[in-house]
């Protein structure tokens, strides 16, 4: 697991950081939004499951991951995690504290929900 993880955080800071990326990867990561320094918030189409989806972001020289549940037909969204990744991919912090986020259209988080809520067809997306 810690070299999947050490590749991926590469790849995806390579993605996040300037925006270029081999093909494979620009359909698997659907940029959502930026943070506060422009880097660009992905989400990560390949780990959707049902309505539980991850974002990913540039953490210092690493990356954040976070997953998040959402309740389509309610226009709820739960984050279920966050994981702090260093550059080598070794897990530096971790938060499992679930709990309920406001559901914002125009938010990275907000527009992940939107995306995951389109593609399994739920009512009013």
């Amino acid at each position: 697991m810690y070299f999947k993880i050490g590749g991926m955080v590469g790849a995806i800071a390579i993605l996040l950081s300037n925006g270029s990326a081999i093909a494979q990867d620009a359909q698997r990561y659907i940029t959502v939004g930026h943070d506060k320094l422009g880097n660009s918030v992905a989400l990560d189409t390949e780990t959707i499951k049902g309505t539980t989806y991850k974002l990913y972001g540039m953490y210092g020289d690493g990356i954040f991951e976070t997953t998040f549940d959402a309740s389509c037909k309610e226009s709820r969204l739960f984050r279920n995690r966050i994981a702090i990744y260093g550059s080598k991919g070794q897990l530096l912090q971790e938060d499992r504290e679930k709990g309920e986020i406001p559901f914002i259209a125009n938010s990275s988080p907000g527009k992940g929900m939107q995306i995951v809520c389109q593609k399994i067809g739920a009512n009013g997306w």
